[in-house]
């Protein structure tokens, strides 16, 4: 449950955070130390970050460098970012697995397509399972999942974080945490990799637009749909879509250096 900001937590954030040291990677140097604090703090999963300007005025640095900062953070997995609302602590045990993919993939960055197919085998695995195990409190935090990320186009930091809510929402109604936490782990450190140069950019590719949110729900929903209607056939088939069909808006807005 999210937690409003309250004095308190500002002077939690006022006693940790250090003013940037000249020369510093600044956006890399402010991630490294939010993510300090929330580890070092531990801070309770739904706690509201101070807002961007209040950030800035404590690290003496702009508002922009802190919002690069924050985009960082999401890439790691360890907040989220909720349009209009700010940005929230987001710590799950899946966090340490894909830090640890994280540095393999920095190792071999040509293992990148072994982890897409990871994520296809997990995903495709729970949804097949949450066919069978999801209850209807399940559908209805998938329905909302994939509303949430219908109005989160048109924001590539806050359409990271919709996107891993609703497909780690489905593969969680398997009610194996195990293949949850896996797949969560995965999807974030392909995220990561996939998007770092719109995270890093603060831009948004074409087919992401707002325009597009409609096209990009209707690619989510048979997904979900499967789930509810307990159709393995067409969660498969929907699963692959999906994973096709994503790698292609990828592979064409990294061969035309799209934004």
């Amino acid at each position: 449950m999210s937690r409003s900001k309250s004095s308190s937590d500002l002077e939690i954030w006022k006693d940790s955070l250090v003013r940037l040291s000249a020369g510093s990677s600044a956006a890399e140097e402010i991630a490294q130390q939010i993510q300090e604090v929330i580890i070092a703090r531990d801070l309770a999963e739904g706690l509201r970050l101070p807002s961007e300007r209040d950030l800035a005025d404590i690290l003496f640095t702009s508002r922009p460098t802190v919002s690069q900062a924050i985009r960082i953070l999401v890439v790691r997995g360890l907040v989220e970012s909720r349009r209009g609302s700010g940005a929230y602590v987001l710590r799950r045990p899946e966090a340490s697995l894909a830090s640890s993919m994280d540095l393999m993939l920095g190792i071999n960055l040509e293992s990148v397509e072994h982890l897409a197919d990871l994520r296809l085998w997990l995903e495709d695995a729970g949804v097949r399972e949450a066919v069978d195990r999801r209850t209807t409190e399940d559908v209805s935090a998938a329905e909302l999942a994939l509303e949430r990320l219908r109005s989160s186009t048109g924001s590539t930091a806050s359409w990271l974080s919709a996107d891993t809510q609703f497909h780690a929402t489905l593969v969680r109604a398997s009610h194996n945490p195990y293949l949850a936490s896996i797949f969560e782990g995965v999807h974030k450190t392909l995220m990561n990799y996939e998007y770092r140069k719109w995270i890093t950019n603060g831009t948004v590719p074409t087919w992401l637009g707002r325009r597009h949110a409609d096209a990009l729900t209707a690619l989510h929903e048979p997904i979900l749909f499967a789930v509810r209607d307990r159709d393995p056939s067409a969660g498969h088939l929907a699963v692959l879509h999906h994973h096709q069909a994503m790698e292609e808006h990828l592979a064409q807005s990294h061969r035309g250096g799209a934004t």
